[in-house]
C-alpha cells in the first residue's frame, strides 16, 4: 500500500487531472470524501492542514468561479454560518475513476 501512495503522490497531474495538485490537494479531496458533510474546520483537523490552507483547497476543487466542480458546501441546518463539505456529482465521479484505477494498479502490484 505504501508504494502505491507514493507512486500516486508522485504522479498528482496524472491521478487529479491538474498540473498544480499537491498533497494539500489530495489530503482535502480524500477527506471529504470519506467524511462526508464534515466542515473545514473538522477537514483541518483530520488532515492537519491549516484552516487556510484547507480554504484555499476548497476554493480550489470547489464549486467556485474557477474551481474545479468537485467539491460542494452546504450551509448547515441548525446554523447557516457553518458550511459543509461534500463531493458534488463531478467530484463522486473523479473519486469512483480513482478508486477504480488505484484497484488495477493494487491488482498490477499484487501480481507481480
Amino acid at each position: 500500500m505504501t508504494g502505491l501512495l507514493s507512486r500516486a503522490f508522485s504522479q498528482p497531474p496524472k491521478i487529479l487531472g491538474q498540473a498544480e495538485a499537491s498533497l494539500s490537494s489530495y489530503s482535502v479531496f480524500w477527506c471529504v470524501a470519506s467524511h462526508d458533510r464534515a466542515t473545514q474546520v473538522e477537514v483541518a483537523n483530520l488532515t492537519g492542514l491549516s484552516a487556510k490552507t484547507v480554504s484555499r483547497v476548497i476554493s480550489q476543487l470547489g464549486e467556485t468561479r474557477g474551481g474545479r466542480g468537485w467539491i460542494k458546501q452546504i450551509p448547515d441546518d441548525s446554523d447557516r454560518r457553518i458550511r459543509r463539505l461534500s463531493l458534488s456529482r463531478k467530484g463522486r465521479a473523479i473519486h469512483a475513476r480513482l478508486l477504480k484505477d488505484i484497484s488495477r494498479f493494487s491488482s498490477a502490484v499484487d501480481s507481480t
